[in-house]
């Protein structure tokens, strides 16, 4: 791999372990939407300040991430930390506006400092996901084995499935679904859907978090893209699975069949995401 491909699969890990680890719950709230609008500048900066010191904390006390460590010089270089931290930050604003765009809690009509604001109140919470994702689901080694590789296909829908309830759980019982549904339409659908399915793929095949195997890339070059495809897709349609149950089972699948259809996409992407996660985590 290049430098260049290194540092950009690094930079897609921190914004996909800040949803994982950190959770989408956080960015699917009502209230934290409330308050990214209605709170006074002056508090909002604080918590920043506060919050992002808290995690800068646990970066330079921790390590922002395992290979970087040097038992002979444990200190962290002060340059090196700066930049470690700023692309935290940017890892969680990237993931943060990302979401809340395609899910339309922010869009291109909303001002700049709405989106500033929003980004802000989201960064404290995200930026500790980031950091403990960097640290605790770091790149895979050579000698790590892929324990998903030797189950079946039961097996891992087992395992998709746990993820999923235990990620989404919140979720489906909130009124946030509902409101996100009511506000959905089928381009914003569909854009859900494509980022459910690659950031399952990402953690499923590219970003070689801890638990799988770096054999996969040789097996990779060997193996056909369909079954890639099909396994993200597997993980997907339980996501839809386990979003149709949770909403069926709270009473929130009383309405037309499109307004359902809406409510169970709405929800697909924290599910698929638990699912994909609990791949590398169990």
């Amino acid at each position: 791999m290049t430098a260049g491909g290194g540092v950009l699969r690094n930079q897609i890990r921190g914004v996909t372990g800040a949803l994982v680890v950190s959770g989408v719950t956080i960015l699917l709230t009502v209230e934290m939407w409330w308050l990214a609008r209605q709170r006074p500048a002056s508090n909002m900066i604080a918590y920043a300040v506060i919050g992002l010191g808290v995690v800068l904390f646990i970066t330079r006390s921790s390590g922002f991430r395992v290979e970087e460590e040097d038992e002979n010089n444990p200190e962290y270089d002060p340059v090196r930390l700066t930049v470690n931290f700023a692309e935290l930050v940017l890892q969680s604003v990237v993931a943060a506006v990302v979401v809340l765009f395609v899910y339309g809690v922010i869009d291109a009509s909303s001002s700049l400092h709405v989106v500033a604001r929003t980004a802000l109140l989201q960064v404290v919470p995200l930026g500790f996901g980031a950091a403990l994702a960097n640290r605790l689901l770091h790149e895979a080694e050579d000698g790590d084995d892929d324990s998903a590789e030797e189950r079946t296909l039961h097996e891992n829908v087992a395992v998709f499935a746990a993820g999923a309830i235990f990620f989404s759980l919140p979720l489906g019982a909130s009124i946030e679904m509902n409101i996100l549904a009511a506000n959905a339409d089928w381009p914003r659908m569909a854009a859900i859907i494509a980022l459910s399915l690659l950031i399952t793929y990402l953690i499923l095949y590219e970003l070689e978090f801890r638990g799988q195997s770096r054999r996969r890339s040789e097996e990779r070059e060997r193996r056909e893209m369909i079954i890639q495809a099909g396994q993200t897709c597997i993980v997907y349609a339980v996501g839809v699975g386990v979003s149709a149950l949770l909403l069926w089972g709270f009473g929130y699948l009383t309405f037309t069949l499109a307004v359902n259809v809406q409510k169970v996409v709405v929800l697909s992407f924290p599910t698929t995401v638990g699912g994909a996660a609990a791949r590398v985590i169990l």
